[in-house]
């Protein structure tokens, strides 16, 4: 039995239903083909007891690694995606990476058993404030080395989780960007003092990112990951590459259309920055696509919370379209989310852009 005539009708219904229920896609460019796609999937909690917006049970997690066997994915830690994406290296098809954020301790407790039993490489970006403060809930470094032993990478997640984006009252911007600096320096050090480890990855809190911080990070050697859906690729944004988040509502029906997703080829957008004005509540974006396998008359927009979008094409070769939310964007983070079906109807071509709305005090909502 064929893998589009198993998708066929779950797709049909959340294309049907999305604008209701909730902004299913999201996404980063790839290879015009697909050849140099990978998903990469983002986990918090693996609880029953812990939120659900930012969990999954122990039964989804393993139903998920289970699927990832039986469907025989390439399943790469993150350091070699992300060197074969820079290298332009062609990729299996299928590949995945599996991450982790924040250093929750049940990721020892329930993820790392399943894991180990498979295994298969993950990578925990940690946030080392609270593992040194022994926090109930959080991992200690004796379990994070445990952890590398048999196939872990612990990247860096900012020293105490704070807002990366947020100015300190009277901070100017050079002070700004300096301390986010110190931050990730003191972050890197702190990992490798206590565990040897020092990959230059980064994982932005909340998603939430501005250019300037994206460009010191990239000055500073790293790789950025976000919190957007969708596949990574070719054309992707090295300070921010695209995660599938897997928590709450997100992934429970849907995960083989998740890791089977292949990258939008967007070449450029307009505009580049995530935040949005308070003369600019209703942003426009513009994506510029290259050529590839997928079906340009069937590709649709959304936005969080406001259903489907108008796409607007601004030229004849279908290249390059436009398209605006319906309404004013509220204050925290919203996402425009693009698809179009392959050409085969096989996988879906994603693309998310994060906009972020701060209060009027310059603050981001937790």
């Amino acid at each position: 039995m064929s893998l589009s005539f198993l998708l066929k009708p779950v797709v049909g219904k959340l294309r049907q239903y999305l604008p209701c229920i909730f902004t299913l896609f999201s996404i980063i460019p790839a290879l015009s083909q697909g050849s140099g796609s990978a998903v990469i999937l983002q986990y918090h909690h693996v609880s029953n007891e812990t939120p659900k917006i930012t969990s999954v049970t122990p039964e989804t997690f393993r139903k998920h690694i289970n699927y990832l066997a039986e469907n025989k994915f390439n399943v790469m830690p993150l350091v070699d995606l992300v060197e074969a994406f820079r290298n332009k290296k062609a990729l299996p098809e299928k590949t995945v990476a599996i991450t982790f954020d924040d250093a929750y301790l049940s990721i020892y407790t329930e993820a790392f058993p399943i894991l180990r039993e498979q295994g298969l490489p993950f990578t925990i970006f940690v946030t080392p404030a609270p593992v040194d403060k022994n926090y109930q809930k959080f991992l200690s470094w004796a379990q994070l080395r445990e952890m590398t032993e048999t196939g872990a990478t612990l990247a860096n997640h900012t020293m105490n989780h704070a807002h990366s984006v947020e100015r300190l009252p009277g901070e100017t911007r050079a002070q700004w960007l300096s301390r986010f600096r110190q931050d990730l320096d003191m972050t890197e050090a702190r990992i490798r003092e206590q565990t040897g480890q020092s990959v230059k990855m980064f994982a932005w809190t909340f998603g939430e990112t501005t250019p300037e911080l994206r460009v010191t990070l990239d000055e500073m050697g790293y790789t950025g990951f976000g919190q957007q859906s969708g596949a990574a690729g070719e054309y992707s944004d090295f300070t921010r590459l695209p995660r599938f988040p897997m928590a709450g509502i997100y992934g429970l029906n849907d995960f083989a259309i998740k890791v089977n997703s292949r990258a939008l080829p967007v070449t450029s957008q307009s505009p580049d920055s995530s935040l949005i004005t308070q003369d600019n509540l209703k942003p426009e974006l513009e994506l510029a696509l290259a050529e590839g396998d997928y079906q340009k008359k069937q590709l649709k927009c959304y936005a969080s919370g406001q259903g489907e979008l108008k796409v607007t094409w601004l030229n004849k070769e279908m290249t390059l379209f436009r398209t605006q939310a319906n309404k004013p964007l509220p204050v925290g983070r919203t996402r425009y989310n693009c698809t179009a079906p392959s050409n085969r109807g096989r996988q879906y071509y994603w693309y998310s852009h994060a906009w972020l709305r701060l209060t009027d005090e310059g603050k981001a909502l937790d």
